[in-house]
């Protein structure tokens, strides 16, 4: 499940072709590391699901899901419950779609977004 102190997350579900996905996404990016389920401010609308590469903090939720790590707060597992994740790959529509079993906004699951990397990260992952 994962690491002495680490605690498991619930359910994360992968759509199939996510998984591979994300292997692919991150392999072409240089990035390892747990992928961290968050949520973000869109700016023009409400918040929204996202990814990010990161690390495990205490407190997180820790889920393997097809050889990848999947962190999550407690608080956001509160506020989202559980997540499935899909990968589109459409004439103008091309990245990961989050749905949550607890719609945050009135655009669950509309929009699609990428997997944020961050260089500092890079040289603690």
């Amino acid at each position: 499940m994962g690491k002495e102190g680490e605690k498991a997350l619930p359910v994360i579900t992968l759509e199939p072709g996510a998984g591979q996905a994300i292997k692919s996404f991150l392999a072409e990016k240089g990035s390892q590391g747990p992928i961290r389920i968050d949520l973000n401010s869109t700016g023009c609308c409400d918040v929204s699901l996202g990814l990010s590469v990161d690390t495990v903090r205490a407190a997180d939720l820790v889920q393997e899901v097809d050889g990848l790590q999947f962190v999550m707060s407690p608080e956001t597992y509160q506020l989202v419950g559980e997540v499935t994740i899909s990968f589109v790959d459409e004439r103008e529509k091309r990245g990961f779609v989050l749905f949550s079993s607890k719609p945050v906004s009135e655009w669950d699951g509309f929009g699609v977004c990428s997997i944020r990397v961050f260089p500092d990260l890079e040289q603690t992952v």
